[in-house]
């Protein structure tokens, strides 16, 4: 398939995801999202409240400033006060961007399986019905769980050599920025995408030579959630609701493919043009 029409494939399945979020049921999944995400970014606020204390106080007795009575002193502990925990904020948000993510696919994993079968379940009119199995539904979670344990890692390894090469040659630092971004919304897209794949029985193994074959799709797919992550403050929010509709559109986009995988059964699958 062409990189034109993968590109193709992805949007639409945004389009038609958000046609049945509001026409089939599946906004009531929101519910789900938006309470976990708010327990995440409270529990994440509090902690990154108290670390930045832990931080200003430290610093300060280190450097001996607290029982300073130089002139300035309380207007250098103040901008320390500042600084620290500006900069403590900034590395939070930093590193939720990267990891916010995974911890939000790895939380919801069990929602995603349910949702992800549903929305074949509507698309193909019952044609491809799976009836509920707890073992099976587990196995679901742990394999859902497992790759974006998996993704994560690959990426932070992807990462490290980025940053390595960065400082050697720091000219290309903004290539490496934009190339990480890609990278992001390729995993990403990569861990919606299995759910469907786990459904047909793929092994992981497998499921990573079919989402590589379908490389741009699973970027077009990751790269909305990965975009919306680096929105300050809200962006783990947003992202929550972002998920929900990544699933449902991948698990569209998958579908709509299966026309190109087994041409017999394309009138089945041709659901977005």
């Amino acid at each position: 398939m062409t990189f034109s029409k993968q590109i193709s494939i992805g949007f639409k399945g945004y389009f038609k995801a958000l046609e049945l979020l509001f026409s089939k049921g599946f906004i009531l999944y929101m519910l789900v999202p938006f309470f976990l995400s708010i327990l995440i970014f409270t529990v994440g606020m509090s902690q990154v409240i108290d670390l930045a204390v832990v931080g200003r106080e430290s610093l300060i007795d280190w450097i001996n400033l607290g029982s300073a009575e130089f002139w300035g002193a309380k207007f250098l502990q103040g901008t320390l006060n500042v600084f620290v925990t500006g900069l403590i904020y900034v590395l939070f948000f930093i590193t939720f961007a990267f990891l916010g993510g995974y911890i939000m696919i790895i939380l919801m994993s069990p929602l995603f399986s349910i949702i992800s079968e549903k929305t074949e379940f509507v698309l193909t009119e019952g044609k491809f019905e799976y009836p509920f199995n707890f073992k099976q539904f587990l196995k679901d979670i742990l394999r859902g769980i497992t790759i974006a344990i998996r993704n994560l890692s690959l990426e932070m390894g992807i990462l490290f050599l980025v940053f390595i090469v960065g400082l050697i040659l720091s000219f290309i630092s903004w290539i490496g920025v934009i190339f990480m971004f890609f990278i992001s919304a390729y995993f990403f897209g990569f861990s919606y995408m299995d759910y469907s794949n786990e459904r047909e029985k793929r092994s992981i193994k497998e499921s990573v030579k079919f989402i590589r074959k379908y490389k741009w799709l699973a970027i077009v797919n990751g790269s909305i959630f990965a975009l919306v992550l680096f929105i300050p403050y809200v962006g783990i929010i947003i992202s929550a609701f972002v998920s929900v509709i990544s699933v449902i559109a991948a698990t569209v986009s998958v579908i709509e493919i299966r026309k190109y995988e087994t041409p017999v059964d394309s009138d089945v699958f041709n659901i977005i043009d």
